[in-house]
């Protein structure tokens, strides 16, 4: 990997080091953790926005089969 330079104001590479060193870790890898969990979390709020535009009666189906999935997975067996 070939590192590069980014401008930042310096209050916020001061925080963003602060909170690495917590961490023990280097503050590049601090801020390439911090972008996967904001891709992360991007990803799961397209989750979210996608099932609440889902028609009433397939989502009340989802949750049917969620329950018969529940209820396989207690029910004693091993595979």
């Amino acid at each position: 990997m070939s590192a590069t330079t980014i401008k930042i104001d310096s209050a916020v590479r001061d925080r963003l080091t602060a909170h690495a060193r917590k961490r023990g870790v280097s503050t590049g890898s601090f801020v390439e953790e911090l972008l996967e969990a904001w891709t992360r979390e991007e990803r799961f709020a397209a989750i979210r926005a996608a099932m609440s535009q889902t028609a009433p009666e397939l989502a009340a189906s989802y949750q049917e089969d969620l329950v018969a999935l529940d209820h396989l997975a207690s029910d004693g067996l091993h595979p």
